[in-house]
């Protein structure tokens, strides 16, 4: 048995289409839903090329920035040759489709 997992394809609904996802929010933090995963909601980090990203969860503005989830679409090529600039940060990859590679201290 092969799992599956959501990847947002992008674009734009139709005029037609009723959209009634909501997104939930509480006192510290909202979860977006994936139907309003559109391009019209993408995001864009400093020195990444060629990707964007949808948020799926991060706390509210005015809090604590402690985590972040996204989903990331980096076309080839793409992806950023900066290392992150919080030296506390922990970072997960979970690859939904395709393949990639990563350099950590000049280690692929």
């Amino acid at each position: 048995m092969t799992a599956r997992y959501f990847a947002p394809s992008g674009g734009h609904p139709p005029q037609e289409q009723l959209l009634t996802d909501r997104a939930m929010f509480t006192d510290a933090y909202a979860v977006i839903p994936k139907g309003t995963m559109q391009d019209i909601v993408t995001s864009f980090l400093p020195f990444w090329t060629g990707t964007r990203l949808w948020v799926l969860s991060r706390p509210l503005s005015g809090f604590a920035e402690t985590f972040s989830q996204y989903i990331m679409e980096v076309a080839p090529g793409g992806g950023s040759d900066r290392p992150e600039t919080d030296p506390g940060a922990e970072c997960v990859l979970f690859v939904v489709e395709g393949s990639g590679s990563i350099v950590i201290d000049g280690d692929e």
